[in-house]
């Protein structure tokens, strides 16, 4: 099989980092475990071309007692590779004294969506080990920083895994948040199959199914998330008045699917034609940002299922793009989850959650994100994948699934008391 690799890495004695992508996933894992040893963590996306415990046994046999997370995905993409991919195996690799994990998994998303969000965040606290020299370089940064730099600091970040098939990942969150509160910052994406939208794969130390994985990071590094899309409002939208979970009944008091048809100009409301104009709805918060709403199929009732939770009395705006704007609106993401960290001056790593929808959006338009990075930073590790459906938080705060969204993670080569 052709195998296509490459390492990265940076400082050892704060953060080391490996990458790998190939077909195979042995070389995939050997690439990355090359530049950092046994790993700390090791982040998995892979194609579900391969059989998940073949995947999962040959990264184990490589990294030994390191945490394993990660899933199957709609396409794969790293640092090792100049674009996105199918029926790859990327594998990250981090190690460092100021990194501590826990992982967590919630069963049965599917059917008890809260429980398994209050069950994975338990179990994720419940397993982090203690990190006494992040500690005391907390108890430091605290008597010696300004409140400003102080509220930067995030002792802990939570990366989120949930079943892409569940269409439970509003209520998984709601279970996570009810479970440790709404202060802990949330990045994430929800696993795929390659499009056949039948069964997908979590990695939590194990092999599972049907679950959702919440990888707990205590660190002292400098950390931060971003998110954001590619799309701007034009004047078109209506008001939801009638509508439950992520079913649409009526908009402007009529049936979902005629307005949305009028809205769109169309005659049928085609997966092509849903993908290439979604809605957006402005979040509640002081930004005021939209968020995506991307419309899934008619149903044949007058109704219109989204692939998010589309709120009773939210008002749809019609969105666009254009291919100037895709490609500052994910340097303005990726620009914010830098700043969110405390704008570190060395990279450690990033790790990206991009919805397929708005990878099918960039091929359309010849937007790489991997050549974005590589402009702005220079030679970063990253790892990412194609999801079906992202998690994470607007700047303003408001935690929730999106759609057609990039949730981006920065790691910084950096301890929270370096400046």
């Amino acid at each position: 099989m052709c195998a296509i690799e490459v390492n990265k890495g940076v400082n050892k004695e704060v953060l080391s980092v490996g990458v790998g992508q190939s077909t195979n996933p042995k070389e995939a894992i050997r690439a990355a475990v090359e530049k950092t040893g046994k790993p700390d963590l090791t982040i998995v996306f892979f194609s579900s071309a391969f059989s998940a415990e073949e995947v999962f046994n040959s990264i184990k046999e490589e990294v030994g007692n390191s945490d394993i997370i990660g899933g199957t995905t709609a396409g794969e993409y790293s640092s090792a590779v100049s674009k996105p991919m199918t029926g790859t195996v990327a594998v990250m690799t981090l190690k460092s004294h100021y990194l501590k994990v826990g992982v967590g998994v919630g069963n049965d998303i599917s059917e008890n969506p809260f429980e398994s969000g209050r069950e994975a965040v338990h179990k994720a606290y419940a397993s982090l080990k203690d990190n006494p020299t992040a500690s005391a370089i907390l108890s430091l940064t605290y008597m010696s920083k300004n409140s400003p730099d102080l509220l930067k600091v995030k002792p802990f970040v939570s990366i989120v895994l949930p079943d892409g098939m569940s269409g439970q990942e509003e209520e998984f969150l709601r279970g996570m948040i009810s479970g440790v509160g709404s202060n802990l910052p949330i990045v994430g994406g929800s696993t795929g199959d390659d499009l056949k939208f039948e069964k997908t794969y979590q990695f939590a130390n194990g092999v599972y199914t049907n679950s959702g994985v919440v990888a707990i990071l205590s660190s002292v590094l400098k950390i931060g998330v971003g998110y954001g899309h590619p799309y701007f409002p034009t004047q078109k939208g209506a008001i939801v008045t009638k509508s439950s979970g992520r079913v649409v009944y009526e908009l402007n008091g009529r049936p979902a699917e005629d307005v949305m048809k009028e809205l769109l100009e169309t005659e049928q409301l085609t997966p092509e034609v849903l993908a290439k104009k979604p809605m957006g709805v402005k979040s509640s918060d002081v930004f005021g940002e939209y968020v995506i709403k991307s419309a899934m199929k008619p149903n044949g009732d007058g109704s219109v299922t989204f692939y998010a939770e589309v709120n009773e009395g939210s008002y749809l705006t019609v969105m666009d793009t254009n291919r100037e704007y895709t490609i500052e609106s994910f340097k303005n993401a990726l620009n914010s989850a830098i700043e969110n960290a405390g704008s570190p001056k060395k990279i450690g790593a990033i790790i990206i959650f991009n919805c397929i929808l708005r990878h099918l959006v960039k091929e359309r338009l010849g937007v790489n994100d991997v050549d974005i990075i590589h402009e702005m930073l220079g030679d970063v590790p990253v790892i990412g994948f194609n999801t079906y459906g992202e998690q994470g938080a607007t700047k303003g705060g408001s935690i929730g699934h999106y759609n057609q969204t990039s949730t981006i993670l920065v790691i910084g080569d950096e301890i929270i008391s370096q400046k």
